[in-house]
């Protein structure tokens, strides 16, 4: 008896993945995309799929319609392939600050990079267009768990 539920319940969960899972049109379309992705892992939501995955050491994030075409995708970095004309302007907006990480958010009709940067005691939250255009910009005072400033 033990046996019968546990490969009933192998079987339910095998059959609740591939209903998860996209067709092959996506899949196909992402492999030729992202042909170095690792760790893929596919979710399935109202709106499409959900496609989370790693390359080049960042984590990425794609939401494709139920139809196969893409909506939006999420990067997440430690900003080292910032465009350059987004570094001249955080170099001008803030100087020698480290930056902490970049979330590059890309539709089908604009990218935009929220950017956190640190520099001395203050926590920068950029959102900048990949045209240099700042959206919004905002300044907190920052300290670590000791309450000692942070850079």
């Amino acid at each position: 008896m033990k046996k019968i539920l546990i490969s009933c319940a192998a079987g339910l969960l095998m059959a609740l993945s591939v209903a998860a899972a996209p067709g092959s049109k996506i899949i196909e379309q992402f492999k030729k995309t992202f042909p170095n992705a690792e760790n893929v892992k596919w979710s399935e939501t109202n709106n499409g799929y959900f496609v989370g995955f790693y390359q080049n050491g960042n984590f990425e994030k794609i939401l494709y319609s139920k139809k196969g075409g893409f909506v939006r995708s999420w990067k997440y970095s430690d900003g080292k392939g910032l465009p350059t004309n987004i570094v001249m302007l955080l170099n001008k907006k803030v100087g020698d600050g480290v930056i902490k990480g970049v979330t590059e958010t890309t539709t089908q009709n604009s990218t935009q990079y929220d950017i956190k940067m640190l520099k001395q005691n203050k926590l920068y939250c950029l959102n900048i267009s990949a045209d240099g255009t700042v959206n919004s910009e905002d300044v907190f005072d920052y300290e670590d768990a000791s309450g000692t400033a942070k850079n």
